[in-house]
C-alpha cells in the first residue's frame, strides 16, 4: 500500500511540505490530503494548484495506512484535532510541524498510545532543501521512524536530535531561513544603490549565499576561518566588517536567534497538559 499523507493545517509551511514532496515525484497528488477548520477557498487554491485532494471527511483524512501532519499554529491545535479525536489509533502516526508543542501534550490528549513524532522543518521543503530535525514520542515503533525520516529525506537534510533540544532547533532550523532572507534583502538593496538591475541582484547575492553555504558544507574549517580568508589588512571586506562591529550586528544575530528559543519555549508552557 502507497503511503498516505493527511495535513491538518493548510498555511504555508504545509504547502511547502506538499510542494516539495510533490517536486521530484516522491509522492503523488492522490497520496496527500489535506484540510482545515473553515477556509475553503484556501483547500480549492490548494487543490487546484497541486492536484492533491481536500476533504472535511474524516474517514477520508484518517484511512487506513494514512500518516498525520498537524501543521497548525501552536495555539489552535486542540481545538484543530477534537473533530478528529475519536478516530485516532495507534495506527495512526502523528507528525507535528508545530513550534514548541511536545511530543507527550499530544499524547495525553489523545489518550490512546498514539505514535508522536515532533518535526521542525522549514519552508525550503518546498525546493526539496530543507533541513528538519526529528525526535519521537513513547509509542514510536522503529517502522514508523524509518517511514518518517524517509519522508523528511525527499525533502532535504534530516537530524534526530533530544527532545529537549527543539526549542533551539526552532530557532535554528525552523526560523532560519526567516534571517538568511532578511540579509540577502539587504545585500540586494545595496546592489540597487550600486547601480545594479534588481533581476541581476537577484542572482549575484543567491549565489554568493548559496556558494558560501556550500563551501561550509564542504569544509572542516570554520567560518571565522573563512570570512578571515576573504578579509585583508586594509581591503574592502575589512572596510565592510568595520561597520558590522560598529553596529554590533553579530550581538544583535545572536539576541535574535535567542529570542526565537525563548519563544518556542513560552509556546511549549503554554502547551502544558492541564486536564
Amino acid at each position: 500500500m502507497k503511503l498516505r499523507v493527511s495535513m491538518i493545517g493548510a498555511g504555508n509551511m504545509a504547502e511547502a511540505l506538499l510542494k516539495g514532496w510533490l517536486k521530484n515525484g516522491h509522492l503523488k497528488g492522490e497520496q496527500l490530503t489535506i484540510t482545515n477548520r473553515s477556509n475553503d477557498d484556501r483547500l480549492k487554491e490548494l487543490k487546484n494548484t497541486y492536484g492533491i485532494k481536500t476533504t472535511r471527511n474524516t474517514d477520508e483524512l484518517l484511512a487506513p495506512g494514512t500518516l498525520v501532519i498537524l501543521g497548525c499554529k501552536p495555539k489552535d491545535w486542540r481545538v484543530a484535532i477534537k473533530p478528529f479525536k475519536p478516530y485516532f489509533t495507534n495506527n495512526t502516526p502523528i507528525v507535528s510541524v508545530m513550534a514548541g508543542v511536545t511530543t507527550r501534550s499530544i499524547e495525553e490528549e489523545l489518550v490512546t498510545e498514539i505514535p508522536v513524532i515532533r518535526s521542525m522543518p522549514n519552508t525550503s521543503a518546498s525546493v526539496a532543501a530543507s533541513m528538519t530535525t526529528l525526535c519521537y514520542g513513547q509509542h514510536v515503533p522503529y517502522q514508523i521512524r524509518e517511514e518518517v525520516r524517509t519522508l523528511f529525506q525527499y525533502i532535504g537534510e534530516t537530524a534526530e536530535v533530544p527532545e529537549d533540544q527543539m526549542d533551539a532547533m526552532t530557532a535554528l532550523v525552523g526560523t532560519g531561513p526567516a534571517y538568511i532572507y532578511y540579509l540577502m534583502e539587504s545585500m540586494e538593496m545595496a546592489a540597487i544603490k550600486m547601480g545594479i538591475e534588481p533581476e541581476l541582484a537577484k542572482i549575484l547575492v543567491s549565489q554568493t549565499l548559496l556558494g558560501a553555504s556550500q563551501r561550509v558544507q564542504q569544509s572542516d574549517e570554520h567560518p571565522k576561518d573563512l570570512y578571515q580568508q576573504i578579509m585583508s589588512p586594509g581591503g574592502t571586506t575589512e572596510a565592510g566588517f568595520n561597520v558590522l562591529s560598529e553596529h554590533n550586528v553579530q550581538d544583535a544575530l545572536l539576541s535574535c536567534i535567542l529570542a526565537a528559543w525563548e519563544k518556542s519555549k513560552e509556546l511549549g508552557s503554554q502547551n502544558i497538559y492541564t486536564k
